[in-house]
């Protein structure tokens, strides 16, 4: 296991690298040609810049990191993620991070309702769902794997 992930973290940073500048140029590009007139495309196609240039900056930061620390504390590192006590520290941080996004969407959805905002409303309510279902799904999964 270990093996095969030492040589996904060694593309890791080339494939996040390659994201970052398919996003920027994507962004860059599609606003030298489309010129958008309304804010929302503007906002959009500058978010896909700005995301771009942020994995970019993150790929080539951890592409660096790959070729100077050494090969033993990379290995102890992957030992470390792996480890029972950091897997089960990592769940507990995705479950107190999964009941928050869920109150958050409930008060937003009431939040939107207030206003008369119904569409953006449907939406978190909406992503609620998403949310409890994924956690559903990955529960089960997770019991048939113990």
């Amino acid at each position: 296991m270990i093996c095969k992930n030492s040589k996904w973290n060694k593309w890791m940073g080339w494939m996040m690298l390659l994201l970052g500048i398919v996003s920027f140029l994507y962004g860059l590009i599609s606003f030298i040609v489309v010129k958008p007139q309304d804010k929302a495309t503007n906002t959009l196609l500058g978010m896909f810049t700005g995301f771009g240039f942020g994995i970019i900056c993150v790929a080539i930061g951890y592409t660096i990191r790959q070729k100077l620390v050494s090969k033993e504390k990379l290995e102890q590192e992957e030992i470390d993620r792996y480890d029972e006590r950091n897997i089960a520290i990592a769940r507990s941080a995705c479950t107190v991070g999964m009941v928050t996004a869920i109150i958050m969407f409930a008060a937003l959805a009431f939040a939107f309702m207030g206003m008369g905002l119904m569409k953006p409303s449907y939406m978190c309510i909406g992503s609620m769902y998403v949310v409890l279902l994924v956690t559903k799904i990955s529960q089960k999964k997770f019991e048939k794997k113990m």
